[in-house]
């Protein structure tokens, strides 16, 4: 890649994407220099995170439905907005990992700061960030944590914690599973388990006896649940295997394992893991990565500076299969070709289409306008190889102006990464 091409894939893989004037003074300052400003934003002298919820409009009644549209609409614009791209990817990339849905939590406060956790100590020590989530009300929700007791403990949570979230198939077992509802139990909420009134221990509901977990006797409570977590041999593969595949599309064997060394030797320090796998994207080690609904309509609306109507925007994201907030199970959202099913493709090309109406006036609307179709990949921020013959052939075929724009952001090189 040439210093351009590299920026560029930096800012489409590790953030939402760049203006065309943004991109030219990214490419200035070099690929090196780009990644250390997205790992550090502050000291780069990046605006400080701004937060667009407002919580007079997130009332703590699981039955507000406005307060739903509110919740995912605005975090929606701040992935459109954000002056902190890495921040605010890496928080999507947690939403996507440690699910929790307003399907079953209900109130959209609670989800938002979810959210709002993701992006204070996303890019933090793992440790605190499993210690965060594991008592953060929304999940205690949705994994039906807040609800576990000595009597009957709950192993939802317990389940997930090892398969899903750390460890991965096969290097548990049901024992272990057991093992650690027993010692995570007497975690609830306060008020009487009514939303929004916090977190608190209740030592009578609480199971204190010793545990052989993972290998690790005398596990009792959350803190040495998450000490024999944080040791297990699986543990930094696989977290590095969710970072190279969300960044990179790659879990190669060698890959892996190179950026779990460097995830241990960090100290288990998360933004320390994302710069080895980024660095690794800019050495070659990257394949091509189908991008999901909500990133794909980040960039473009980034790239485009296009405001689509609120309404419209929920209404075609949910046709795709991808809405911030909702995803389909705890597993998150499926990936990769997953996004070309027929019926998610059709929604996208009619957002696409809703974005190239709402273009203003400018470099990418005048770009689509001529009959340059390099000029077009060029100010939509892709490689310097452009649009490929087919994709080339369906421009030169389509009116010049929004439907071209329409059109060239659902070819393949706009939808891949």
């Amino acid at each position: 890649m040439n210093e351009r091409d590299a920026v560029a894939w930096l800012h489409r893989r590790a953030g939402f994407g760049l203006p065309p004037d943004e991109l030219r003074a990214a490419a200035a300052r070099g690929p090196q220099a780009e990644l250390d400003r997205l790992l550090d934003p502050d000291g780069a002298g990046a605006p400080a995170t701004h937060d667009l919820w407002d919580d007079e409009q997130l009332p703590l009644d699981p039955r507000d439905r406005e307060a739903r549209l509110h919740a995912v609409l605005r975090w929606l614009e701040l992935i459109s907005t954000t002056e902190q791209p890495l921040v605010d990817r890496v928080a999507w990339l947690w939403h996507g990992h440690f699910v929790s849905s307003l399907d079953k939590v209900r109130v959209a406060r609670l989800l938002v700061n979810q959210v709002r956790l993701f992006r204070a100590v996303g890019l933090g020590g793992f440790r605190d960030l499993l210690h965060d989530i594991t008592l953060d009300p929304a999940m205690l929700i949705y994994l039906d944590l807040r609800d576990s007791n000595r009597i009957v403990p709950n192993e939802n949570y317990s389940r997930e914690l090892l398969e899903l979230f750390t460890l991965g198939e096969g290097n548990y077992t049901e024992a272990d599973v057991q093992a650690g509802a027993a010692a995570l139990t007497g975690w609830t909420l306060r008020r009487g388990g009514a939303p929004g009134g916090g977190v608190r221990f209740v030592e009578a509901a609480h199971d204190g006896s010793q545990q052989t977990y993972l290998g690790a006797t005398g596990v009792h409570d959350l803190d040495t649940v998450l000490d024999a977590v944080m040791g297990h041999d699986a543990m930094p593969g696989f977290i590095a295997a969710t970072f190279a595949s969300e960044l990179l599309g790659s879990t190669d064997d060698d890959l892996v394992t190179a950026l779990a060394g460097e995830f241990v030797a960090a100290g288990f320090d998360v933004r320390a893991l994302v710069r080895a796998t980024l660095q690794a994207g800019l050495d070659g080690a990257a394949a091509p990565l189908v991008l999901g609904p909500v990133p794909w309509f980040g960039i473009a609306g980034r790239v485009t500076g296009a405001a689509v109507a609120p309404r419209t925007v929920l209404r075609l994201l949910r046709g795709t299969g991808q809405l911030p907030l909702l995803p389909p199970n705890v597993a998150g959202w499926p990936g990769g070709t997953a996004w070309f099913a027929a019926s998610s493709l059709v929604a996208r090309s009619n957002l696409a289409a809703a974005l190239a109406g709402a273009t203003p006036a400018g470099e990418v609307l005048a770009a689509a306008a001529g009959d340059d179709l390099a000029v077009l990949a060029d100010v939509l921020g892709l490689p310097a190889e452009g649009f490929g013959t087919d994709s080339s052939a369906a421009l030169a075929a389509t009116p010049a102006g929004r439907d071209r724009l329409a059109v060239a952001l659902i070819t393949p090189e706009f939808m891949i990464a």
